[in-house]
């Protein structure tokens, strides 16, 4: 089981929900309006300065065929923008209640 954590810019959104929907993907949590700066891109405050603002989606997903899958077309994705404005973090999940 894995936990994915997709930090993205706003405008990927639509294309995001496409991938979880092509995978088969149902349950997820998505949070809006995330502020921050990643590694490899200019921060994202919503000011006018700093404009933009990140969501973030949270998916648990059980089984590794279909994690495998998301994280192909997730990979796919990222590699069209060359990585920018998308990050994404897999970590062990060790239970869903």
């Amino acid at each position: 089981m894995r936990v994915i954590f997709i930090f993205y810019h706003v405008e990927y959104d639509e294309d995001l929900m496409d991938i979880l929907k092509k995978t088969g993907i149902k349950c997820y949590s998505k949070i809006e309006r995330v502020l921050g700066k990643g590694k490899g891109s200019e921060p994202r405050l919503d000011t006018a300065v700093w404009p933009g603002f990140n969501n973030v989606l949270i998916v648990g997903i059980e089984e590794r065929e279909t994690s495998q899958r998301f994280l192909e077309e997730l990979k796919k994705y990222s590699d069209k923008h060359h990585g920018k404005g998308i990050c994404a973090f897999v970590l062990p999940l060790e239970m869903i209640i």
